[in-house]
């Protein structure tokens, strides 16, 4: 009796997640408004003790602001479930990187620097600050360090907005390094 009822619950719970998913949004490292930042496999244990694989694909919404981790079936690609992440940030990707860089080289101020002094572009951090700051909430900033060519002397340390696709500080000083 208690095997009949675990068994019909599994099955009722299926095809809850079943009828709850949806096709996956197809994204990737350059899209948007949703960029793919990366994805990966893992295996993990039903309450029955199966097990599965699903697919994670860590995606940024420069829409909403936010990076959300989106849970797939493997073989189907429909997306069963998500989580938010608001705090915390991820590591940027290497085109959200080649972004950020592109948008100095193209800054009337920082792409002359840039070219004059053949300078070349470092870092990629994340920058996370308060409300009412220009990288607080809803932005994704990137840290960028403006070096010389030779890499021995830091010229410039400025921050990106990938969401505003701006310059959030032309001049940045880090909080540990202010007087």
């Amino acid at each position: 009796m208690r095997r009949q009822f675990a068994a019909r619950a599994l099955a009722v719970a299926g095809l809850l997640v079943a009828a709850s998913a949806r096709p996956a949004e197809i994204v990737d490292g350059t899209s948007r408004p949703v960029r793919l930042l990366r994805s990966w496999e893992e295996s993990v244990k039903a309450p029955n003790g199966s097990e599965y694989v699903r697919r994670v694909d860590l995606v940024f919404d420069y829409e909403r602001g936010f990076a959300q981790e989106r849970y797939s079936s493997g073989a189907a690609g429909l997306v069963y479930g998500t989580r938010d992440i608001k705090q915390s940030q991820p590591s940027p990707s290497t085109e959200e990187i080649a972004e950020a860089f592109d948008l100095i080289r193209q800054d009337a101020e920082l792409g002359r620097i840039v070219a004059r002094r053949n300078i070349v572009l470092e870092g990629g951090f994340i920058l996370e600050e308060g409300r009412r700051k220009r990288c607080g909430p809803g932005s994704r900033c990137l840290q960028i360090q403006l070096l010389s060519p030779d890499r021995t002397g830091l010229v410039r340390w400025t921050v990106v907005d990938l969401v505003k696709r701006q310059i959030a500080y032309p001049v940045f000083v880090p909080r540990g390094l202010r007087p």
